[in-house]
């Protein structure tokens, strides 16, 4: 409950910030309730057990995680920013173009600041 708070809390600041009408809370709150099951799926029994530590795990699930998260939130924030079915090729073009930019900002950050001991 607590980080469904803070993700809420997270968002909101950045919908303040931009005035963007509460777009990234819902985005926010969002993947923040599917998180363990996205954990679960990703890392298997790791999550299942506790003994989830990020800079451990396989670097294809840690990807594979990345990009489901990532393209979840993009999809959420970019279908209630433009609120139209009937432009749905632009949210999907929107969510994969800057979704693809997320994930490999995601991926080299990971690299950068994992460290193996």
């Amino acid at each position: 409950m607590v980080f469904l708070f803070l993700s809420f809390l997270l968002g909101l600041t950045i919908d303040v910030f931009s005035d963007s009408g509460g777009v990234h809370a819902a985005a926010s709150v969002t993947i923040a309730f599917i998180r363990p099951v996205v954990l679960k799926f990703c890392f298997g029994s790791v999550y299942e057990h506790q003994t989830i530590k990020f800079k451990n795990v396989d670097f294809g699930a840690k990807i594979f995680y990345f990009i489901i998260m990532v393209l979840i939130h993009h999809l959420i924030l970019f279908l209630f920013e433009i609120f139209n079915l009937s432009e749905i090729l632009l949210i999907l073009k929107k969510t994969l173009f800057s979704g693809i930019f997320t994930i490999l900002l995601c991926v080299v950050t990971s690299i950068i600041f994992s460290r193996k001991t």
